[in-house]
């Protein structure tokens, strides 16, 4: 990392890639042109990205226990847990199919025959 980006603090290093990446947007910078802006928005992004993992470290949390006076202690982010997402079920009071799932939609397990598989965290609604 060059020693210009290694001494921007999080606003500047954000505010230079914003408008590398407007530039880049723009379609107006010719090909090498392009290359160096990628390669110094790359830069950036990971300057960017070390100072908030250097900040993540630095955030105490309040903890307040049973004495009078609360404590601070190193903030630890917990891993998110992500439960499996269940069968989508009918909502209308249509005829029933098995299992409660709409008409046409088997269970992730199984899919139906002819019909393609899916996921559907890739549904968009």
């Amino acid at each position: 990392m060059s020693d210009d980006i290694a001494a921007m603090r999080y606003e500047q290093a954000l505010a230079e890639l914003d408008t590398l990446i407007g530039r880049l947007e723009g379609g107006t910078v010719d090909l090498d042109e392009a290359i160096a802006c990628y390669e110094r928005g790359s830069r950036l992004a990971q300057r960017c990205a070390e100072l908030l993992d250097l900040t993540e470290q630095r955030v105490m949390q309040l903890v307040v226990g049973s004495g009078p006076n609360p404590q601070e202690r190193p903030f630890v982010a917990e891993a998110p847990v992500s439960a499996p997402s269940p069968p989508l079920r009918a909502r209308s009071a249509g005829p029933a199919t098995p299992g409660g799932l709409l008409p046409g939609l088997a269970p992730p397990s199984q899919p139906a025959r002819g019909e393609p598989e899916f996921d559907l965290d890739d549904i968009p609604f």
